[in-house]
């Protein structure tokens, strides 16, 4: 999908990009015409292509279409998710970050380890949160003012509602019983207040608490993967249903669960 991107500076919006799609130019190397703008843009995205330079490709493209750039670079994502507490407990009230990288889980909780979150993003190619662009990241800028985060940014709360798909995270993943996302039963009731409860008994010693908490945020964090794939799929399909040009050049991506991730999120819980 990416190659087959045209929306790559001011002036090639979705307009142009149509335009060149229905004339049969699917890809960056179908277009021979001299047009010196989209020319030039189509080069530079080339070379950024070629030195795999996500940050460059992401200030090319608008915000709104990072998604596109996730079969090339998707192995080296990172999917997030913060909690923050009613009291000053971490870096700008931050009680824990979960993650989810081609490492695997981590969690890095408040009074213990949240001072590592900027060297464990050093090698994150984009970043996929939902409603991080309002919530997660500025709370990040705030909590560590020398971090920069991935310049490719999806939030699947704005993707997927593009979809037709509209709603909290947990709304959606029992609306989509295909991507099997259901959660436990002891944490199908759980929301925001009640993991900020969780953590406030966790740090006053209650083992159990600290260890319910810990695993609401990482199954926020690990479900935006299984989303995410959703995701690029449902904007390829919905793409290429307009532009049948596209079915002979953008694939979609294998949708994973996350059974290969819960016998680590299993050893993170006991070691609390």
């Amino acid at each position: 999908m990416l190659q087959s991107t045209f929306q790559l500076g001011p002036g090639l919006g979705p307009a142009r990009e149509k335009a060149l799609w229905t004339r049969g130019i699917a890809l960056w190397a179908d277009y021979g015409a001299s047009d010196d703008v989209l020319r030039a843009a189509i080069d530079a995205a080339s070379e950024a292509f070629v030195a795999r330079d996500i940050d460059r490709l992401a200030a090319l493209l608008p915000s709104g279409e990072h998604w596109r750039l996730f079969d090339a670079f998707g192995t080296d994502a990172a999917y997030l998710d913060i909690e923050t507490s009613d009291d000053v407990v971490g870096f700008a009230g931050i009680s824990a970050i979960g993650v989810l990288d081609r490492e695997g889980p981590h969690l890095l909780l408040a009074g213990r380890d949240l001072g590592r979150f900027p060297e464990l993003t050093r090698d994150w190619s984009m970043l996929v949160t939902f409603n991080g662009l309002a919530f997660d990241v500025p709370i990040l800028r705030r909590a560590f003012p020398d971090w920069q985060p991935p310049g490719a940014h999806v939030d699947l709360r704005h993707v997927l509602g593009r979809l037709g798909q509209r709603g909290t995270l947990k709304q959606l993943e029992e609306r989509l019983p295909a991507l099997h996302l259901e959660r436990p039963e002891h944490l199908r009731a759980l929301n925001g207040w009640g993991a900020s409860g969780l953590f406030h008994r966790g740090r006053d010693g209650d083992r159990e608490a600290m260890r319910r908490f810990a695993e609401y945020n990482l199954y926020d964090a690990i479900g935006l993967r299984t989303l995410m794939a959703f995701a690029y799929n449902g904007h390829v399909e919905a793409l290429a249903a307009r532009s049948p040009v596209l079915r002979q050049t953008a694939r979609q991506v294998e949708v994973p669960g996350r059974g290969d991730v819960l016998y680590d999120v299993s050893k993170i819980l006991l070691s609390l």
